[in-house]
């Protein structure tokens, strides 16, 4: 089961892979990356335009779905979903 946030986070990173990441207060330490994909689509049209690395990690037993956006846009860390 899982669920859907899209909240503001910050990461820490260990070359390109996050190694920490703080939500709601609470610091996270990445246990192992899981899954990694990357987003993208809307070149034609700069207003909807997506490009987007995103990082399923392990951390204390839980999974967490990060996103970076790479287009500019803040904020560019985003928690999309936390898998119980």
């Amino acid at each position: 089961m899982s669920k859907k946030l899209d909240e503001a986070i910050q990461v820490e990173l260990k070359g390109h892979v996050p190694k920490r990441f703080e939500w709601r207060g609470s610091r996270y330490a990445v246990d192992r990356l899981v899954m990694y994909w990357r987003e993208a689509g809307g070149d034609w049209d700069p207003k909807i335009h997506i490009d987007h690395e995103c990082y399923r990690v392990e951390s204390g037993g839980g999974m967490y779905d990060l996103r970076r956006d790479l287009t500019g846009k803040q904020p560019l860390w985003r928690l999309l979903r936390v898998w119980d």
